[in-house]
């Protein structure tokens, strides 16, 4: 997937009786351990929290993920051009539902880190899967990652794009998001040209794997170049 590990440095007004020298350990020590830091560890959190939406865009339903889609999810997992650029593992369908049944219960953006997961459906089918991470709180420096993945019989249909779009267009505006960030593998053309034509720019590169920024100009300037 195209995703990314970002965080901006908290400003010292969110900081404060935010991350005791105790609970920044117990989070480190639980990130050891692979489990999830407890809410009452994360910090603050956004005054007006997003809940999974359901998008309807022209072709395409953006929701939350449900059980129903578990054979799909297993295809799409399976799918050689889908994993070769993820860092995820072979999954059989048992792991694969069990990858499933973690991906519905992220449903709310309000602290750092919050993940949300959403299908990409189209004609009544599962055919993708967007993710994104609040990773700064803050109003004035507010954050948050995206990735997607987009199965490879619906490669090139521009389904990815209409899918990426409609959701950093509902940060922008529902979560006041002011930099959204990606990290996109430059062997993954498709991505890397999605994440341009979006109004992406490169802010590090690190051997193949680019970090790419988006703000509100930029999508806009996206828009009006891809228009004319």
């Amino acid at each position: 997937m195209n995703s990314m590990i970002f965080n901006l440095s908290r400003p010292a007004s969110e900081s404060v009786g935010s991350d005791t020298p105790m609970s920044g350990r117990v989070r480190r020590r639980l990130s050891v351990l692979g489990l999830r830091t407890p809410r009452l560890l994360r910090g603050p959190r956004v005054d007006s929290p997003l809940d999974s939406p359901t998008i309807r865009t022209e072709r395409l339903v953006i929701r939350p993920h449900s059980l129903s889609d578990a054979d799909a999810w297993y295809q799409i997992q399976s799918d050689p051009g889908v994993i070769r650029f993820l860092s995820w593992p072979l999954r059989d369908p048992a792991e694969s539902l069990q990858h499933l049944k973690d991906r519905t219960s992220h449903t709310r953006l309000a602290q750092a880190d919050d993940l949300l997961a959403l299908a990409i459906e189209h004609d009544g089918q599962l055919v993708g899967d967007l993710s994104v991470h609040l990773r700064t709180v803050h109003p004035d420096f507010r954050s948050a990652e995206i990735g997607w993945i987009l199965s490879s019989a619906h490669g090139g249909s521009g389904l990815a794009s209409e899918a990426v779009h409609a959701v950093i267009d509902m940060l922008f505006t529902q979560l006041d998001v002011k930099w959204m960030f990606a990290l996109v593998d430059t062997r993954n053309d498709k991505s890397l040209a999605l994440a341009s034509r979006l109004g992406f720019t490169e802010v590090v590169r690190d051997g193949a794997i680019l970090t790419m920024m988006l703000t509100k100009d930029t999508v806009a300037d996206a828009k009006r170049h891809n228009n004319s």
